[in-house]
């Protein structure tokens, strides 16, 4: 297993009304929805098509980058000047929660089949231990160093980090001025390069424990780096590129064939260059007709796609091994999934994800997203 994307925000501020500066990030929204697809690759056998991508796990830098410069989007305003802590992570968990959750009871009752039947072997202790942990939005413990965070959903691996870097913002992002803000992205570039060449032979590390580090490097530069793109933007006027330049653009970098010995050297250069300025290119870059459309239908899908494409493969294994069908390791295969995942992801984003989100949003403790009590004091004088 390797890196998956993990999500970001809506594009859109909260209460926002759409504008020419949201529909601008309509772009953004397309290429989180094909990195989500591409990450398919990773965890289902795909034969020729997979090999077509070598470099897919670096769509969680794409992501990950793209999740700083959102969220710099929506709440950094507000961070900035003092929003309260606990708020702000209220509302990234509500927006996370729900679909994680559906991918780990799915996640959950195809590997508890799958014991039950033989067709795995494995612990209930630790099946019954991981899903305990996996509703706290908890690693699974694991003495051995082999072993994965998130067993029940591997790619949840990567929210989790996205939700610690979200809290770590919220925490400093009254105190990053550009100065701070510059030595956290010089110090995170530096722990990428150390951590990645440390674990050279893993392509997109930071899925397992005895690799972790490297994914919390990972996330640590990129979404500090949205962040000072996000910075940059509103500061001056970045160059763009044409939407389908920044489409050819993404699939390129994941598709170049690199020979082992360089892998980890073209994944820092990736890491720190290539998707931050994907990123920043794609910002400002327009989508018309069809192509926007498209964009829309990737971003509201996207997420659902990423979080719960594994646990569908999974059951699709199962329901054709019953059958006596082993799936083969062919493009047919892979394609099944995207459409399986594309599907289930529109269906509970609509019915399951939008109306559990809006009970959540009524209903979990620690409402009033807005400026702490010290500023609202310093506004009314």
């Amino acid at each position: 297993m390797t890196a998956e994307a993990a999500p970001s925000e809506t594009l859109k501020a909260p209460g926002a009304p759409m504008s020419a500066a949201a529909d601008r990030f309509l772009l953004l929204d397309g290429l989180r929805g094909v990195a989500a697809f591409a990450v398919i690759l990773d965890h289902v056998p795909s034969g020729e098509l997979g090999a077509l991508l070598p470099g897919r796990y670096l769509s969680v830098d794409f992501f990950f980058v793209l999740s700083g410069f959102v969220i710099a989007h929506a709440y950094g305003a507000n961070l900035e000047s003092g929003g309260r802590f606990w708020p702000f992570v209220r509302v990234r968990l509500i927006r996370l929660y729900p679909l994680y959750l559906a991918g780990l009871v799915l996640g959950t009752l195809v590997v508890g089949l799958r014991m039950l039947t033989g067709v795995e072997e494995g612990s209930r202790l630790s099946l019954v231990t991981g899903a305990l942990a996996g509703i706290l939005f908890l690693p699974l413990p694991s003495a051995a160093s082999g072993a994965m965070l998130y067993p029940l959903n591997p790619p949840a691996w990567s929210l989790l980090f996205e939700l610690v870097a979200n809290a770590i913002y919220a925490l400093v992002a009254r105190f990053l001025a550009w100065v701070v803000l510059a030595t956290v992205i010089a110090a995170g570039a530096i722990l990428v390069i150390v951590t990645m060449l440390n674990h050279a032979e893993v392509r997109g590390p930071g899925w397992l424990w005895s690799h972790v580090d490297a994914g919390f490097a990972r996330v640590f530069f990129d979404f500090f780096a949205g962040i000072a793109l996000y910075r940059i933007r509103k500061l001056y006027t970045l160059p763009s590129i044409p939407w389908w330049a920044a489409v050819a653009a993404l699939v390129a970098i994941i598709a170049v064939p690199v020979a082992p010995q360089w892998a980890a050297i073209y994944d820092i250069a990736a890491i720190l260059v290539l998707m931050p300025l994907l990123v920043g290119l794609s910002a400002n870059s327009r989508t018309p007709g069809r192509a926007a459309a498209i964009c829309t239908v990737l971003g509201l899908i996207s997420y659902g796609v990423y979080v719960l494409h594994v646990p569908i493969w999974w059951s699709l294994h199962l329901a054709l091994s019953w059958l006596g069908n082993e799936p083969a390791a062919n493009a047919l295969t892979a394609l099944a999934v995207v459409l399986l995942a594309g599907v289930a992801s529109a269906v509970l984003t609509r019915f399951y994800d939008k109306p559990a989100r809006r009970w959540l949003s009524r209903v979990a403790p620690g409402r009033g997203w807005g400026k702490s009590r010290t500023v609202d004091a310093k506004k009314h004088g």
